[in-house]
């Protein structure tokens, strides 16, 4: 158990940032990596130095008045102090000397909390200054650390080659939270899966099974292309190989299955046990079937069964440096897929060491390695070191296949990934563009990495602001999936269903109607109602009713979202409360509305943080009621106040855009006092 600090579990805030306001644009850049961290679902429950946690951190405090003119610190900036479970002090030459930054740091430890106190460094060289020296003006911690007898916190640098800047917020989340930085960084994080939409959704990936059983004969097919002329014996090898690959396949005809996952699960499921009691005096053939068909259940989501079959391919007797840098590849593939990056990591050390073996290595497989060694490191936010192998990778394929070949397009998305990863939006988008004009023109639409490639790059453009670039993706994407996967795969629905919401924010309710009707009777195909993922779709066919002014309509879908989001503590909850609201002001139902509002508001702010028009439309959405219940007085400054943050999110013809104009428009026009 921790001790209370103060209030204990109900402190204010998680953390005060301290800094000189020349490094606002540290502080303030600190501030939103803090606010938009999700802490592992792990950890919920647990106590920890701010309470017991949940989803995201309490609030922050960082924004300060100028004291200037005070010759003490302002109350305000006590209190928070007082309400803070730890000081993080942004260091550099500027704060170094700055007068109210030492003042805090000495509050702070007053409050008996000096080992609450962690520092950033942004700037400077990291140690206190010399005092004797008048121009020692270079350091960057600031003289009150050390004031009675203190000692200098651990320190994360964001110009550390070892740190950089993720892994420099992760060692401060882990002060915050009371864990190992080990323990944050191992988390599990989001891969080619990731969608940093608005709307979550996930890549289709069942038609991975049949391309998966394909490719057992297609690669064992390559590797003896590509040891031909090494050696007879390895060329035998491979050729085995495809026989007993072959021999799957008459099981049963795989095109009876139609992409249907339970009968071609039953294939890999009979081909593993018949490897397993066969094959004894063949190692060789074994571990490359092995490794086969543990790399396919990766592909699958099975990552058990696959980990499985390649740790126990590993105890064969192989002496081939080439298959045995391809088993510890597939086993790299396993860890990276599991969470455990630093083991993968040296893994694919060790599958690179033996497959450039220059007498009897495998230089086909140190691309694919190099990509795997790089993604791992981006999972542990080494997003540079995982930047130079990928790139090394790159100009491996690009040398052997050209700039046109799919292999590069592979390189392409990872580097997209892991500078999407980082954040870097900007940089992120070209590298799957540029993936997806080597991808269709050569495998066609139909393909996996198509469709994931436009829905990265669909997310990437909302996240930019570039509605009309995300839906053309997203369409895209959309023809792509129903291609591979059907009409009616939930998949699909998810799909629709972000083409649709961007439609709704342009007010185009006429043309999202369809789609957002086809997405919820795929779903309820599949589904029950209260499924998270209803908790979107119910919700934009509200919006789309009521755009068409069906208003009845409208609020029974909303009710519905609202119990599947409710169930789930779904994060479009708030949204949905809001929407609600708007619409029961509308029939004047004002005392269940602005129950809702004031539900809402809290939420919204907790689950948004980085996204403050979203509290601004709830207050905007009062306005608007309280102009519906003849209070427009009370609705003036609140509609004002609102008006900056969402003008800045939407345009004037956008769908919260022309909603919030609208309400403007209605407050009555103030009339001056008549002079005597």
């Amino acid at each position: 158990m921790y001790p209370d600090l103060g209030e204990g579990s109900r402190l204010r805030y998680s953390a005060f940032i301290s800094y000189n306001h020349k490094d606002r644009m540290w502080a303030n850049w600190l501030l939103k990596q803090l606010e938009r961290y999700t802490i592992p679902k792990r950890l919920h429950g647990q106590d920890s130095p701010l309470g017991i946690l949940g989803k995201r951190l309490p609030p922050v405090f960082q924004d300060r008045e100028e004291l200037a003119a005070s010759s003490d610190l302002a109350q305000s900036v006590r209190d928070a102090l007082l309400e803070s479970a730890s000081l993080i002090v942004i260091c550099s030459p500027h704060s170094a000397r700055s007068r109210w930054v030492n003042e805090e740091i000495r509050t702070y430890i007053a409050l008996g909390r000096r080992d609450r106190i962690q520092l950033l460094v942004v700037d400077g060289e990291a140690r206190t200054p010399n005092l004797a020296d008048s121009e020692d003006d270079n350091a960057s911690f600031p003289p009150a650390l050390l004031e009675g007898g203190g000692q200098e916190p651990l320190a994360a640098d964001l110009r550390d080659e070892a740190d950089g800047k993720r892994a420099a917020v992760l060692k401060l989340l882990a002060g915050l939270l009371g864990v190992g930085y080990d323990e944050l960084r191992q988390r599990e994080q989001a891969r080619r899966q990731k969608r940093l939409a608005i709307i979550t959704g996930t890549s289709a990936v069942g038609f991975v099974l049949m391309s998966g059983l394909a490719g057992l004969a297609v690669i064992a097919r390559n590797d003896a292309i590509a040891q031909r002329d090494i050696a007879r014996q390895k060329t035998m090898t491979a050729e085995r190989t495809v026989e007993f690959v072959k021999s799957l396949f008459e099981v049963s005809d795989p095109s009876e299955a139609k992409g249907a996952k339970i009968t071609a699960q039953e294939i890999l499921d009979k081909g593993a046990v018949r490897i397993s009691q066969s094959l004894g005096d063949e190692p060789t053939v074994k571990a490359e079937l092995m490794t086969t068909l543990s790399q396919v259940y990766l592909g699958l989501g099975a990552y058990k069964k696959g980990d499985q079959i390649i740790r126990d391919s590993l105890r064969l007797n192989v002496d081939d440096p080439g298959v045995r840098a391809r088993q510890l590849m597939a086993l790299g593939d396993s860890q990276t897929r599991q969470g455990e990056y630093q083991k993968a990591i040296a893994t694919y050390g060790e599958a690179l060491k033996l497959a450039r073996d220059a007498d009897r290595g495998n230089p086909e497989l140190v691309s694919p390695i190099l990509i795997g060694l790089g993604e791992a490191k981006s999972a542990i936010a080494d997003y540079r070191g995982a930047e130079a192998d990928i790139r090394t990778a790159l100009a491996l394929d690009i040398a052997r296949h050209g700039n046109r070949n799919p292999t590069v397009a592979r390189d392409l998305e990872a580097l997209g990934l892991n500078s999407l990863t980082d954040g870097e939006l900007a940089k992120a988008r070209p590298l799957f563009e540029r993936a997806l004009q080597i991808r269709v023109p050569i495998q066609g639409i139909a393909h996996p990495r198509v469709s994931e490639d436009l829905n990265e790059l669909g997310s990437i453009a909302y996240l930019q602001r570039d509605s009309a670039a995300a839906e053309r993706y997203w369409l895209r994407a959309l023809r792509s999936d129903e291609l591979v996967l059907g009409p009616n795969h939930p998949d699909v629905a998810i799909t629709i269903n972000n083409v649709a919401r961007v439609m709704l924010e342009r007010r185009a309710f006429a043309q999202a109607y369809p789609l957002l009707q086809r997405a919820v009777v795929i779903n309820l195909q599949q589904r029950s109602e209260t499924h998270d993922d209803l908790a979107f779709t119910f919700a934009n066919l509200a919006i789309a009713e009521r755009g068409l002014n069906r208003p009845v309509e409208a609020e029974r879908l909303f009710r519905k979202a609202l119990m599947a989001a409710e169930m789930h503590k779904h994060r479009n909850r708030a949204p949905i409360l809001t929407e609600l609201a708007d619409l029961l002001c509308e029939r004047r139902a004002f005392p269940e509305a602005f129950a809702m509002l004031a539900q809402a508001e809290p939420i919204m702010r907790s689950d948004y943080p980085d996204d403050p028009w979203r509290s601004a439309w709830v207050a905007n959405t009062k306005g608007g009621c309280l102009i519906e219940s003849g209070k427009p007085d009370e609705a003036r400054p609140i509609l004002i106040e609102s008006m900056p943050e969402l003008r800045k999110r939407w345009t004037p013809s956008s769908l919260f855009g022309h909603r919030a104009e609208q309400r403007l428009n209605r407050l009555p026009q103030r009339t001056s006092s008549p002079r005597n």
